[in-house]
């Protein structure tokens, strides 16, 4: 008897040591210092830059648990050359075309590739700036500052994330490439065909890029894309630059080998903020297109042919 009740308390012994133990294990992990890089699931951070000028961002510098940390501690990042391939193997695969790209040296500055973690500071973070200038990059192309940890002074690096992609974004006071923008256009078009004008309403959804300070892309008539589709043939063709100006003017110009002349001057292509805060662009051009056409009078006879077609439209963006 005596010897079964010494088993008994050897084993709620036993049971207590265990509890403890996992309670402890469980305690240090809640509480463990984990340094990591903020990104998002792709190892990517996404930054807007606003064209015509240099502009400051930021890669985060995070430290995990619930606890604050108790001393300093001093991070060091260096440039990455591996999670770039990594990047656009994952997302593109063998699509090269659409690959991101490692923003040229020449277009941002880092000052310093170290930070400090203060542990008198209420922050759990601390932020390395990147100097960019965005001016010549392209709304088609993403381009990358791949970084990675490369020392810390104290506890732990989270494996998963310490790299990071530094990902530019282009904008200016018109679209953003955070999100396509959009504005939402009607109007009127006429084909100008060999069998005589054919006129109709428009209304289209237009998508509007930005390329400049003052200056966005956008599909002339009722040509439109999707930013993931696109292709450089398609732009070439079809896209048009508009040039907002200071006096409310707007100058339209090809982007590529479109052929197309602006209608008019200043009272026929001018902009306007509308009550709700949106820019509304109102355009008179005329573009060369290839088109279908139908002879209704002809026993619905369908051909094609090239010919000039009017546009005059208004362009409001949808916030």
């Amino acid at each position: 008897m005596k010897k079964i009740l010494n088993i008994g308390l050897l084993l709620l012994t036993l049971a207590g040591i265990t509890g403890c133990n996992e309670d402890e294990q469980f305690e240090g992990e809640l509480y463990k210092k984990i340094i990591y890089l903020l990104s998002d699931d792709n190892m990517a951070f996404q930054s807007a830059h606003e064209l015509g000028k240099e502009s400051t961002g930021y890669v985060s510098v995070c430290c995990g648990g619930t606890e604050h940390i108790k001393q300093d501690v001093t991070i060091e990042l260096e440039p990455d050359d591996q999670i770039l391939a990594q990047y656009n193997k994952i997302n593109f695969d063998i699509e090269e075309s659409k690959y991101a790209k490692e923003l040229d040296p020449s277009k941002y500055n880092i000052p310093t590739y170290q930070t400090v973690l203060k542990a008198d500071s209420e922050d759990n973070y601390a932020l390395i700036p990147i100097t960019v200038n965005p001016d010549g990059l392209s709304p088609d192309s993403i381009y990358m500052i791949p970084l990675r940890i490369k020392s810390i002074s104290n506890y732990e690096i989270n494996p998963d994330k310490q790299q990071v992609l530094y990902q530019v974004v282009l904008k200016n006071e018109y679209a953003t490439m955070e999100s396509t923008t959009y504005y939402q256009t009607s109007g009127t078009e006429i084909r100008h065909t060999t069998i005589g004008d054919k006129a109709s309403g428009t209304n289209v959804t237009r998508v509007v890029a930005p390329i400049s300070k003052s200056q966005v892309r956008v599909l002339a008539g009722t040509h439109t894309y999707s930013p993931t589709n696109v292709t450089k043939e398609e732009i070439d063709k079809y896209a048009m630059i508009l040039t907002i100006n200071d006096d409310y003017s707007i100058t339209i110009t090809p982007y590529g080998s479109l052929q197309m002349e602006m209608i008019g001057g200043a009272e026929d292509n001018y902009w306007t903020i509308d009550k709700k805060g949106r820019y509304v662009f109102n355009l008179h051009y005329k573009y060369f297109d290839n088109i279908t056409v139908t002879d209704t009078n002809n026993n619905n006879n369908t051909w094609t042919e090239d010919c000039w077609i009017t546009m005059e439209e208004k362009s409001v963006q949808s916030l």
